[in-house]
């Protein structure tokens, strides 16, 4: 009987001291994480689909960064037999200390993302790539037992590239502009060990582009 209180006393006390280690504002800034995500164009004609992301956070002394890879299976719009979207994304900024809980400071953004799409049964592919840089505002806040990240951000087109099967790709130096804003949820497991959730909107500001909502759930782990 002892021995049995001995190892739920120790079982418990694995669960919970976890979760006390997470009260840092900064507690999953320095962080690497897998994911699988669903993603839907709200334009018209939209496709859902699912994919894998992977993610990195660094933070040392109020600067900090962060990186991000997205492969999406399945084309964006529908009426395609196949195709894929590739992103990766960049934010290099600063973090001013505003309170116990919260941590909140300017950011520079860059965004490359490229949406194929393809058609088995008329041997057709196309695809469109798009380069966005700006800026934004990010956060962080450490609730009991739960931290979060969040950040809005204004990115402006730098180029365009359209190609379909046939034709020489056509680059533009103006592109579509790409208002962004998003939330990360993250729950301790075990030590260094976080469940994170979160909710994405990604809205392309010309036609031809998709706006698009994404929810991930995924692991990270701090160091």
């Amino acid at each position: 009987m002892i021995q049995k209180k001995i190892w739920l006393t120790a079982l418990t006390l694995a669960i919970t001291l976890p979760i006390g280690a997470e009260a840092s504002v900064y507690g999953v800034m320095n962080q690497v994480g897998v994911s699988g995500n669903v993603q839907g164009a709200t334009n018209q004609y939209g496709n859902t689909t699912g994919g894998l992301g992977l993610r990195a956070s660094l933070y040392n002394g109020g600067l900090f960064g962060t990186a991000k890879y997205r492969h999406e299976f399945g084309a964006t719009y529908q009426g395609y037999t196949g195709g894929n979207t590739n992103t990766v994304g960049l934010k290099f900024g600063y973090l001013f200390h505003a309170s116990n809980i919260l941590a909140v400071g300017p950011y520079v953004g860059y965004e490359y993302n490229r949406f194929a799409q393809s058609n088995s049964y008329y041997d057709y592919h196309s695809s469109l790539s798009t380069n966005d840089l700006g800026g934004g505002l990010y956060a962080a806040t450490a609730l009991p037992g739960i931290n979060f990240t969040g950040y809005i951000g204004y990115l402006g087109g730098i180029s365009e590239t359209q190609h379909v099967s046939g034709f020489a790709p056509d680059t533009f130096n103006s592109t579509s502009d790409l208002l962004q804003m998003g939330v990360n949820a993250y729950y301790p497991l075990m030590a260094n060990v976080s469940l994170y959730v979160g909710l994405h909107d990604d809205d392309f500001t010309q036609r031809g582009a998709p706006n698009i909502l994404r929810g991930d759930v995924g692991l990270g782990m701090q160091f």
